[in-house]
Formats: structure tokens, sequence, C-alpha cells
């Protein structure tokens, strides 16, 4: 059985530890797409992976070196502006999630959170990214209602 390590690391982010996946486990299952989309910028992949369960795709964008990484920071933004996002200079690497269109912040890092403590295909497309652990955003424990 897996254990997903998670300590605390800021006021605004929490450290996951992801795990290692074994020698037996083929990692490129439900990869899609592993890209190069952008010339300009080599150190972007674009990666789609399918869920059978759902029958879903999840994208995302790793920017810089990941493979081997601590602390690389998960953010979300909209499907449309994912490339976008790739081609502002920053400072680190990074992975960036496509999230649906009008679908509350909260809930987004929610289920990000949700996903990488307990697994599901968002665990997995990070885990091909090589990263050794993440920086997600606290969030908190309930949506709040108006």
């Amino acid at each position: 059985m897996d254990h997903i390590v998670e300590s605390h690391f800021g006021w605004t982010t929490r450290r996951v530890v992801l795990p290692r996946p074994g020698a037996s486990r083929d990692m490129s299952c439900g990869v899609v797409t592993d890209c190069r989309p952008l010339p300009e910028r080599p150190d972007v992949r674009l990666l789609v992976f399918h869920d059978d369960a759902d029958d879903s795709d999840y994208d995302a964008v790793a920017i810089g070196k990941t493979e081997g990484a601590n602390d690389i920071p998960v953010l979300t933004t909209v499907e449309e502006c994912l490339l976008v996002t790739a081609t502002r200079p920053g400072s680190g690497p990074a992975i960036v999630l496509a999230a649906p269109p009008g679908e509350d912040e909260g809930r987004r890092v929610r289920e990000i959170t949700r996903q990488l403590l307990r697994g599901g295909p968002l665990l997995r497309l990070i885990l091909y990214t090589g990263a050794l652990s993440v920086l997600v955003p606290l969030h908190s424990p309930a949506p709040t209602g108006r």
C-alpha cells in the first residue's frame, strides 16, 4: 500500500511528498500525449492523461525541469489558457493543471489535494512529470456559500 507523506510547508501552501512508482508499474499507462508544443520554450511539456474509469481527459503543462525535483508548485488555469500560461516567463519549474471553466477555485484546489492524498488521475498525471514533491495551495475545509 502506498502511503503519501504530507506536511504543511507554509502559511499558504501544503507540501505533498509523492510516492515513488514501483518498478512493475508502467507510468505511461493512460498518458495519451507527451509533447513539447512550443518551439521557443523547449522546457514546456504538454501532458494529456485519459482516465478510463470516468472516460475523461486531464490536461497539464509541466514547465521547467520537474524530473527528480522537489517542491514544484501546482497551479490551475482554465483549459483555454493552459499554453498561454506556459509562455509566460516564470521563476522556476511548475505544473499547471487545466480546470473546467467556471468551476470555483476553492473546489479545484480541494479536488487536487484530495486526489494527491488519496489517489486518482491527477496524482497519476503529476507522478508522470517525475516530481518528488509538490506544493499545493491551502484551502478552507468547506466552500463558503453566499
